[in-house]
């Protein structure tokens, strides 16, 4: 299978619906019929009716209580929602009931958001294709026969899918923008402590962020407006508000060339004709050559500390039932143990010398062009290509805001993402300008209404 194939369902588009309630009701229609074969959701919560009820009623009565009230929210499954399992992906975990609503969930819900159900995701969010042998491999609605990227893969074919309005997922070198990309959707990584982690399950703390999935920018600008708060029991959480809107003309840059990372050539070709649309449009874009070859070992380092950390988070169970785990997350976590404090320790240099590619690349300009990642949606079947976060990584190294936007492609091809990365904090002027460029561009999900 290799473009687009038309999905077994509609994609149900909100301005279609009159209430929320409807919507909902749609939704769980589709998800009951077509879920056991796409594994998108792995639990729904028993009061998403109700939710969708109180939200219409709000409106009746003129009484909204945000611009997101009635909005159809997925959650990842290592992020908390009160009576729901957070299984992080592992069947070994799937009794772990959350008795809590994670700091953002708790915010979105206070502000009439209706929290659907925990999307799958791949195994400890330690991988990038969303291949899960404990809750069924999950499925690209985008390009059926495909992956959803990951690890957050659930999340963005929840959007694809049109079973969500906005997905919360997590982002550790890549794991929100990788499925938007894959999907044809819009991921946002936010910055560095913008979006509280409490109440997440932790793959590497030092990277983790938690990020929006939408089918445009202007539900996630919406959506972060009601997250973005100071969360005072979480060490991470960033007391700062993300920049407005720039005063001035952005300066960006975006490379001309790659040297050192495989591009295949439909994403390059895609990336190329949107860097030179953006100028026509009148844009200034500074060209450069990117030297990439770095990045596969900053990417291997960073692993390294992923899977340290992962004997911390899943230390007991991982004790007492070492063969509960999948395969290749077994593997890597046997690998780990074997490290030395010195194998650790060059780790973390090698992953702080990924700051320098970073300075180097961004220059002095306002905002980095590059694409999400060298690879378009690869068969089920076929291994994930080793290669796919290392453009994705350096947002993650650094803290910056960074989203993914699909590209224009031709009728039936894979879809392909640009990813926009701005300076720490800059979050508005990043959503700003990736709005600007979705309505340049002419891509919107279906289902974004």
């Amino acid at each position: 299978m290799t473009g687009n194939t038309t999905l077994a369902w509609p994609i149900l588009n909100r301005t279609d619906f009159e209430s929320a309630t409807e919507r909902v009701s749609a939704m769980l229609r589709q998800i009951q019929e077509y879920n056991s074969n796409t594994h998108i959701y792995l639990s729904l919560a028993h009061d998403a009716l109700e939710q969708a009820r109180s939200s219409d009623a709000r409106r009746a009565q003129g009484r909204p209580l945000s611009e997101i009230d009635g909005l159809v929210f997925s959650v990842k499954d290592n992020i908390d929602v009160a009576g729901l399992p957070t299984a992080a992906g592992l069947g070994v975990l799937r009794e772990r009931i959350a008795p809590h609503d994670s700091f953002v969930v708790a915010s979105l819900r206070k502000a009439g958001a209706i929290i659907l159900g925990k999307s799958n995701m791949h195994p400890a969010a330690f991988g990038a294709s969303n291949h899960n042998p404990d809750f069924g491999n999950c499925m690209n609605p985008a390009h059926p026969g495909r992956v959803p990227g990951g690890s957050s893969g659930g999340a963005g074919a929840s959007i694809a899918a049109g079973w969500a309005d906005v997905a919360i997922g997590s982002d550790t070198m890549g794991s929100v923008r990788i499925p938007a990309s894959y999907c044809g959707v819009v991921g946002f990584k936010p910055s560095f402590g913008l979006l509280s982690t409490r109440g997440s399950v932790p793959l590497c703390s030092a990277l983790d962020h938690l990020g929006l999935i939408a089918g445009n920018v202007s539900l996630l600008q919406k959506t972060l407006e009601v997250a973005a708060k100071f969360d005072v029991d979480n060490p991470d959480s960033r007391r700062f508000f993300p920049t407005g809107s720039s005063t001035g003309p952005l300066k960006l840059r975006a490379p001309d060339r790659v040297i050192g990372l495989d591009i295949a050539p439909a994403v390059w070709l895609a990336y190329e004709a949107a860097v030179q649309r953006i100028e026509e449009a009148g844009w200034a874009v500074e060209r450069f050559t990117a030297q990439a070859g770095e990045l596969s070992r900053v990417r291997r380092a960073g692993l390294v500390l992923c899977e340290l950390e992962m004997l911390l988070t899943y230390g007991d169970v991982w004790d007492q039932e070492p063969e509960q785990f999948p395969p290749d997350l077994a593997a890597a976590l046997r690998w780990v143990q074997t490290r030395s404090l010195p194998d650790i320790a060059r780790a973390q240099r090698v992953l702080a010398s990924g700051r320098l590619i970073w300075r180097n690349w961004l220059a002095e300009a306002d905002m980095l062009l590059l694409p999400t990642t060298g690879h378009e949606p690869f068969l089920m079947d076929d291994p994930a290509p080793a290669q796919q976060a290392d453009l994705t990584l350096l947002a993650n190294l650094v803290g910056s805001p960074a989203i993914s936007i699909p590209l224009p492609v031709q009728a039936g091809a894979l879809s392909v993402g640009l990813q926009l990365i701005a300076k720490e904090g800059h979050d508005m002027t990043l959503l700003d300008m990736a709005r600007k460029l979705q309505g340049l561009l002419g891509t919107r999900a279906a289902a974004c209404g």
